[in-house]
């Protein structure tokens, strides 16, 4: 497989495991990761030999969201290159969400912002119950745009809205009742347990059952919103270069409360 920078792979029978790799800053997500995500997983979709990938990150988080020193550069670039950046970003999910493959993340510690993200894009999900999840963006003064479409295919919109107005922590047990993961587990231990299960019994399945079976599903869930979903790059773009952006990214960096 190729050398990444910020993600590391590793081939096990017909599994793939991704590893997030920025551990030093919670495997938050930047350009370079978000870029490196996309390659991997489109040169992974026409190899008939990997039937399922599990996503995972390294050291104590598996995605504390959108490195904000990254999302701060945004108001120093020009308007073509923040929508670029904006366009990416939904472009990844959407390439974890249609993949071939049956995508699994495996998460623990924070999982914050676009973190979500990946986990509504993928086809299972768990967890321990002393994960810390949140949609935080709106703390720093950001919408979670990107990440909506998919947690809509997951959990219901009353309760969305609850979480991203509030941007307030939930633990795993709460994730899963949300319907944002499958299950959560009381130790690592049990997770891997189950995880290792679950991988067997789907690799026992025929390949083209799976590949349809998802596909369909996917399609009879879809929302009727492609208008909606083209004009998502750009409303990010506008949000993360807007004066309440700045105020917030710059209140969280100087550790104070944001002045709105």
């Amino acid at each position: 497989m190729e050398a990444y920078k910020t993600i590391e792979t590793a081939v096990n029978n017909h599994v793939v495991t991704l590893w997030l790799a920025r551990p030093e800053v919670h495997n938050a997500l930047d350009n370079i990761m978000i870029l490196e995500l996309s390659t991997f997983f489109k040169a992974i979709e026409d190899d008939s030999e990997i039937s399922l990938i599990v996503i995972r990150g390294r050291g104590k988080s598996f995605c504390s969201g959108a490195d904000l020193n990254w999302m701060k550069r945004a108001f120093s670039l020009t308007a073509p290159e923040n929508l670029q950046e904006s366009k990416a970003l939904s472009d990844l999910f959407n390439l974890i969400y249609t993949s071939r493959k049956i995508v699994i993340a495996v998460v623990h510690g924070n999982v914050f912002g676009g973190g979500n993200g990946i986990v509504a894009a993928c086809d299972l999900a768990y967890c321990t119950d002393t994960t810390k999840f949140s949609l935080s963006e709106t703390r720093i003064g950001m919408a979670a745009v990107s990440i909506t479409p998919y947690m809509l295919k997951k959990v219901r919109p009353a309760d969305l809205k609850a979480l991203i107005f509030s941007a307030r922590s939930f633990n795993g047990q709460e994730a899963v009742n949300y319907g944002l993961l499958n299950q959560s587990f009381s130790s690592p231990e049990d997770m891997e347990l189950y995880l290792n299960s679950m991988i067997s019994t789907i690799l026992a399945n025929g390949k083209l059952a799976l590949i349809e079976s998802k596909r369909l599903i996917n399609r009879l869930t879809d929302q009727a919103i492609s208008e909606e979903m083209l004009q998502i790059p750009d409303l990010l773009a506008r949000i993360r270069v807007s004066p309440e952006a700045q105020e917030g990214f710059s209140a969280f960096l100087e550790k104070r409360n944001p002045r709105w």
